[in-house]
This record gives C-alpha cells, structure tokens and sequence, in this order.
C-alpha cells in the first residue's frame, strides 16, 4: 500500500458552482426517480430515536447550512456529505457540513458522484481524497462512498458496456484501497445496478442501498446478499436522505474503524 496522509480535514480552495442536475434533482424527478428505485416513497418521518437501530442521513450542496444539532437530537449518529463529482465538481458546501456534522458528534465522511463518462477512475479517486474523500483510523471517519446512479440528460450507462462499468468500478475501488487501505462504501439502487452493470459485484464491497419503502429491502443488486446502509427516505426525519445502519455498535464500530473490515454482504 502507497503513503497515505488523510487530507478530509485540510480544506481546498472551493470549487465553481456546479452546472446541471444532481444526484438531488435525479432522484427526485428525473428519469430514475423514485419509481424506478423501489415500491413508495411515502416518508418515514417517525424520529430515528423511536425506533430502534443505528439512523443516520447524507446531504449535499441542496441541503445547504444544516442544523447538525438538531440532526443529533432526531438520533442521526453518522453522515455522509457529498465531497466530489467527476474529476472537476467540488462541493461548495462539503466544508462547513463535514465539519459541522463532527463537531454535532455525528460519524462522518465524504461522497464521490461517479461520472464515468468524464475521466478515469483513477483520476477521479484522486480528486475525491483531496477534496475530502479520505479515510483514517481515528473511529470518527467513514470510509468514502462512491455514488453509482444515472445523470439526468445522459445516457444511463453513459455509454458503457457492461464490463466497461464493471472495470471503472473495480478501478475506482482498487485505487481507493491502495491509497486508504480501505474499500468504499458501494451507493446505487436494484434497477441500476442489474441494468447497467448486471450480475456482478465488486469484491468486499460494502452496500449503501437506495429503496424507499416501509420495510428492510430484501431485493439485492448484483450479488450482494446484504446491505450495510439502507437509504429508507429522502423527505425525512433527518435533512437530506435519511438512512439505517444494518447491524448493532459492534459491527458499526468496525465498519468505521477498521482496515480490514469486512463487508457483511459479499
């Protein structure tokens, strides 16, 4: 494995503002909305404490300044907050959120939007960890999640064959793991994934999967026989999308804290 310093917390210079929908936009009413992501969207507006389990949320630009207070006080206990998109976006507003959710005492890391139409996967793991998508072992960092979904106005593979999108995945996390000794975390949803990558999964790759419904989804992407995090809402309790931890303390101490952590779905 190459040197490694973490760079999450050293910010960079902001980036221009990004041109054109997101993952935000897509998700909410572009060609890959809800329907195509599970049965319902009825929000689980219920606060996390509640219920039991681990909740936790991720946001991007669109959520703007959060309360992560009040985010803590629902029970959201991690986050994700997007960093980066393709080798050029980053977000204006990653710095206060990434910042402002630790200092709250949530879990915290950082989001890439994959764009595999715009460079490398390679190149793009490089823009992500200077730009917040690092990892370190001090049991308060998320390993990076890397976003696979389709983009509003491209094609949904964007113009990849199978095995092309399966070897940028499989680049992306090589390269990941080579700079962080960590695998990241795998977001997309069922009807994406069989779509445009097929009956395939990268190795020890955790899953953070998007299905809007009342229950724990038992329909899987790919290979994977389990989901690590379940993204159950994007219209609450928690600002951005809210999400579940599959396990209890033990296993999520692991998953943020380990080198060697592995995936409890492949």
């Amino acid at each position: 494995m190459s040197s490694y310093r973490p760079r999450h917390l050293t910010p960079p210079p902001a980036a221009p503002e990004q041109v054109g929908p997101s993952r935000r936009s897509l998700l909410r009413g572009g060609a890959l909305g809800a329907a195509a992501l599970g049965a319902g969207t009825a929000a689980l507006t219920a606060p996390a404490a509640q219920a039991a389990g681990i909740f936790g949320q991720d946001v991007s630009g669109w959520q703007g300044e959060v309360d992560w207070a009040a985010q803590a006080d629902l029970g959201s206990r991690f986050a994700y907050v997007k960093a980066t998109e393709g080798r050029s976006y980053r977000s204006p507003a990653f710095d206060h959120q990434y910042l402002g959710a630790g200092n709250a005492g949530l879990v915290r890391g950082g989001y890439h939007f994959a764009r595999p139409d715009s460079g490398g996967p390679e190149e793009q793991v490089d823009f992500f960890l200077n730009n917040g998508g690092g990892w370190s072992e001090d049991g308060i960092t998320l390993p990076g999640m890397l976003d696979l979904e389709g983009y509003s106005g491209l094609p949904r593979d964007y113009g990849l064959s199978q095995q092309e999108m399966r070897d940028w995945i499989m680049g992306f996390s090589n390269r990941y793991r080579e700079q962080t000794g960590r695998r990241p975390a795998l977001y997309t949803n069922l009807h994406w994934w069989n779509d445009v990558v097929g009956d395939w999964t990268p190795v020890n790759s955790p899953l953070f999967l998007a299905a809007y419904r009342a229950d724990r989804p038992t329909a899987l992407p790919g290979r994977w026989w389990g989901w690590e995090m379940w993204q159950y809402s994007t219209t609450g309790p928690f600002a951005g999308d809210s999400n579940l931890w599959f396990g209890g303390e033990e296993q999520f101490a692991r998953f943020v804290g380990e080198y060697d952590y592995g995936a409890a779905g492949i």
